[in-house]
C-alpha cells in the first residue's frame, strides 16, 4: 500500500491531505496469476479425456430355419416363427390337405400333421423348436363333442336352502341357456332355474328343493345332459 501524503497552502494555514490508494495493478497481477492457476488443471483435464466412442454397430443375426421332417419325403420349414409347405405359408388356423394333411393351431404354436394312410394318427409338432409333441387320433379341427359337467355346492341342505350347481360346458358356445332337471315320480321335470355358459365355458346355477328326501338331479342344454347327480333335502 502506497501512502502519499500532499501539503496545501490556503490563506495563513497549511493544510495537509493525506491519500491511501491501494495498488490496482498489483491487484490486477494477484487475480490474473490465480485465475491462471485454476484454468490450468481444467485445460489439462479437457486436453487428456478420451473422445466419445462411437457405438458399435449392432448386427442382427438372422434365426435358422427349423426344419420339420413330417414322414413321406416331405419336410417343413419352418421360418420367422412361420411353416411353409410347397413354398407357401401356413396361416395359423388353416388346413392343407392335399394328400398330405396339415393344420395350424390358431395360436401358430403347434403343426399337426398327417401322412397318407387311415389308420396313421395326427403328429403334433413344436413349431418353434421342431420337436415332436406326441400323436392323437382325432382330427384337431373336428368339433367337440357337446358335454356338461355337475358339481354341487352340497350333498346335503334344508328344504328351501339355496344350493348351487357349478360345471363346465364343452362344444357349447358361449350365452347358451342351461337348466336344472329333478327327478319326479320317475320322470325328469325341469326345475324355474337356468343360467347361461360364460366365455370361458363355465356355468354357475343357484337351485332351492322343497322336496324331502333324496333327490336326483342333472343339468341340462339343449339335448346335451349332465351324469346325474344327488342331494339330500332334510
Amino acid at each position: 500500500m502506497r501512502v502519499n501524503r500532499v501539503m496545501t497552502v490556503k490563506g495563513n494555514h497549511v493544510m495537509r491531505t493525506t491519500t491511501h490508494r491501494r495498488s490496482a495493478l498489483r491487484t490486477a497481477a494477484v487475480s490474473a496469476v490465480v485465475g491462471t492457476a485454476l484454468l490450468a488443471p481444467a485445460a489439462a483435464a479437457l486436453a487428456s479425456a478420451p473422445a466419445a466412442e462411437r457405438p458399435a454397430a449392432v448386427r442382427s443375426v438372422a434365426a435358422k430355419p427349423v426344419k420339420i421332417d413330417i414322414g413321406a419325403g416331405v419336410t417343413i420349414t419352418v421360418k420367422d416363427g412361420k411353416p411353409y409347405y410347397n413354398g407357401k405359408v401356413v396361416k395359423p388356423g388353416q388346413t392343407v390337405d392335399d394328400g398330405i394333411y396339415l393344420h395350424l393351431s390358431t395360436d401358430g404354436k403347434r403343426l399337426y400333421s398327417k401322412t397318407q394312410g387311415g389308420g396313421t394318427p395326427y403328429a403334433i409338432w413344436d413349431v418353434a423348436t421342431g420337436k415332436s409333441l406326441g400323436t392323437q387320433k382325432n382330427s384337431p379341427t373336428a368339433a367337440a363333442k357337446p358335454a356338461l359337467t355337475a358339481t354341487p355346492s352340497a350333498n346335503s341342505v334344508r328344504a328351501w336352502q339355496e344350493l348351487r350347481v357349478s360345471g363346465k360346458a364343452t362344444g357349447i358356445k358361449a350365452g347358451t341357456k342351461v337348466g336344472v332337471q329333478q327327478k319326479q315320480r320317475g320322470a325328469w321335470k325341469t326345475l324355474p332355474a337356468s343360467t347361461t355358459v360364460n366365455k370361458s365355458g363355465a356355468y354357475s346355477l343357484r337351485v332351492k328343493l322343497g322336496l324331502k328326501g333324496k333327490s336326483e338331479l342333472r343339468m341340462k342344454s339343449g339335448s346335451t345332459l349332465s351324469p346325474v347327480f344327488t342331494v339330500t333335502v332334510r
